[in-house]
């Protein structure tokens, strides 16, 4: 029998009690909260936003599966057995793309099937959709579109890609050998951006977002004036936001690398400041009173 274990009890609960301060947004305080535990996750998170359903791939006893979990209605299903590391939900339709070992497949919630969606011989490693479905190869160059059912590479990304989004302005961010690169929309050749690593993802605004691993830090991109700049948003207080998501609310859903969990971020009403120590720049949370 395949045993998940699942914290129900606490999304979309507010508690009397003082609330910790797992991460600083914005001088606000926000609260983290489990949504599943004991199952090993790997690849990407995704989630449709207009129904606030997470989906993602999780691996118990040596056996591989996609679920999604609705965080309205605390549910957790079963979509498909086997392997699928990359996955991307289009927000018009709510169709998800998963990968397999192999190819891509389609999945509709409606329905609730999936079926076979092309490119059966290459090996995805990364999937993306703004407003067409993007994927990068496993160990291959390249970050390629792929409409009516016809790859196409994008010019200015021959590089071996690791991470990559794709934000409101149609700009693609990627992370290549640990520095973080712009290819500005209609450009052809890509500018270094960031000679650092980060985490990369957006919001439900298209926003582009930049977490450093190091610091735990939380930038979000500045976009007057037509210049990419980054603003720093705050931080989070402990462990690693290795993968991040932003609900419908645009708060934050992440998995955390040091203790092997997802969870929920929600504000509290404690204010908070973040500074910096250290050689590494660890961020220092404090929480004030008003």
């Amino acid at each position: 029998m395949n045993i998940i274990y699942i914290f129900l009890a606490i999304l979309g609960c507010s508690e009397a009690k003082r609330a910790s301060c797992h991460a600083c947004l914005n001088s606000m305080c926000y609260r983290r909260d489990k949504i599943v535990e004991g199952i090993k996750f790997s690849g990407q998170l995704a989630i449709d936003r207009s129904s606030n359903v997470l989906y993602f791939h999780y691996q118990n006893r040596s056996e591989d599966f996609t679920a999604s979990f609705d965080l309205i209605d605390v549910r957790l299903r079963i979509i498909q057995n086997g392997f699928a590391f990359g996955l991307a939900v289009d927000q018009s339709t709510k169709d998800l793309y998963m990968t397999g070992v192999q190819g891509l497949h389609k999945y509709n919630p409606y329905k609730q099937t999936s079926e076979p969606f092309g490119l059966n011989d290459k090996t995805i490693w990364h999937l993306h959709y703004e407003d067409k479905l993007y994927y990068s190869e496993f160990r291959k160059k390249g970050i390629y579109t792929y409409e009516n059912k016809k790859p196409q590479i994008i010019p200015g990304t021959d590089y071996k890609i690791d991470d990559f989004i794709v934000d409101k302005l149609g700009d693609i961010y990627f992370m290549h050998n640990f520095s973080t690169y712009l290819l500005k929309n209609g450009a052809k050749t890509a500018e270094l951006f960031e000679d650092e690593i980060y985490y990369l993802t957006t919001d439900r605004n298209g926003d582009a977002y930049f977490i450093q691993p190091y610091t735990r830090a939380v930038y979000k991109m500045n976009y007057k004036y037509n210049r990419r700049t980054l603003k720093q948003l705050g931080a989070f207080n402990r462990g690693s936001a290795f993968i991040v998501v932003f609900d419908g609310d645009n708060d934050i859903i992440y998995y955390d690398g040091s203790d092997k969990k997802l969870y929920y971020l929600s504000p509290t009403a404690n204010r908070c400041t973040v500074t910096a120590k250290g050689k590494r720049l660890k961020m220092i949370i404090t929480m004030t009173n008003e």
